[in-house]
């Protein structure tokens, strides 16, 4: 029913419902109906500016040269909300939304941060952190086992291989989004191949086919960009990097048993980089998550008289007082997949 009113407000231009439904009922914008049309397609097709720029502000979609954002333009009633459009075209909805999870696995990428391994791709520099690779991508995993085993530079001379399209397909790995030229859709599905990445394959023919089509329907546009994002019931990332929190926790008071994780045995290689021992037990973690996710650990962690100790696997060692492990286990699984367990009836 809300799901229903949320493309009616937008229809009838409704400000007032669609904030109460947006604010209030945390209806996702970005919802799509039977037609494959959005909340803002249908602003803008009926011209209530208000809504529009409500929509936009709230992390609407109309990325610049994609299959929404040329639709939504074209649909436009007139050319103020088509330059309304263009003003919000090149932020992306993501960063919009202010998902922080989001955007800091974003940053990880394009700002760097804490990284241990940088690929030199013709020349291009780009950095990286072994333990996020690992975690998403089979290939990555194995490689870091074997033929990449220690490297912290590696260089990638195929010759079918572009820096373009490397970022692009690390882009998704840290994000489950991906945007490239049309130009470059071979590029990226030839190394989501090469990395065993199925369901990357799949979503970027099936965006291919869709902007394809839409531009045999309405002559004139012409889409550049193909926009991939995570739908927003998708758990596949949090449940990824989730598994670095499973790895983190000490043996003697992990529930797995032996065989029973969702992985090989040999991905125990998983690359911490600190050890933070609470109440005598060892969790394994990376600075990465703590230092970008954690004001408090980032603080700490980078301090100057920082702790000296080194723990059994070679890695720096903190010691965490006035904590429990419990309360620690679920600090420490909201930093890696942004949700955890609470017990909120707690024993007496």
């Amino acid at each position: 029913m809300d799901t229903h009113e949320l493309f009616m407000s937008c229809r009838r231009g409704d400000l007032q419902k669609l904030k109460y439904l947006v604010e209030q009922k945390e209806v996702e914008l970005n919802l799509r109906d039977k037609w494959d049309s959005t909340p803002l397609y249908y602003a803008c097709l009926c011209g209530h500016k208000d809504v529009v720029q409500y929509l936009l502000e709230n992390g609407a979609r109309c990325e610049a040269n994609t299959f929404d954002g040329e639709r939504c333009l074209y649909g436009a009633l007139n050319n103020e909300i088509r330059n309304l459009l263009r003003s919000f075209n090149m932020v992306s909805s993501k960063t919009l939304r202010r998902d922080l999870y989001e955007e800091f696995l974003r940053r990880l990428l394009e700002m760097g941060m804490h990284e241990d391994v940088t690929f030199h791709v013709y020349g291009e520099k780009i950095p990286a952190h072994r333990c996020i690779l690992s975690a998403r991508c089979p290939y990555f995993a194995e490689s870091f086992r074997t033929r990449w085993k220690n490297r912290t530079d590696i260089i990638i001379k195929h010759k079918l291989v572009v820096p373009w399209a490397f970022r692009s397909l690390l882009q998704y790995i840290y994000t489950g989004r991906l945007e490239t030229h049309v130009d470059s859709v071979e590029d990226c599905k030839r190394l989501a191949r090469q990395c065993q990445l199925p369901d990357l394959i799949k979503e970027i023919e099936e965006a291919y086919k869709k902007q394809s089509s839409y531009e045999m329907q309405k002559p004139g546009v012409n889409i550049t960009n193909i926009l991939i994002e995570r739908s927003e019931d998708s758990l596949d990332l949090q449940f990824d990097l989730g598994r670095l929190a499973d790895l983190a926790l000490p043996r003697e008071l992990s529930t797995f048993v032996q065989g029973e994780l969702p992985f090989e045995p040999e991905y125990a290689s998983f690359y911490p980089d600190i050890c933070f021992c609470v109440e005598g037990h060892k969790f394994l973690c990376h600075k990465v998550f703590f230092c970008g996710r954690s004001d408090y650990f980032k603080a700490l962690l980078i301090d100057h008289f920082g702790e000296s100790e080194v723990s059994d696997s070679n890695v720096p060692q903190m010691t965490l007082n006035d904590i429990s492990c419990d309360i620690f286990t679920q600090i420490m699984y909201y930093i890696y997949q942004d949700s955890c367990e609470v017990n909120i009836y707690p024993d007496f």
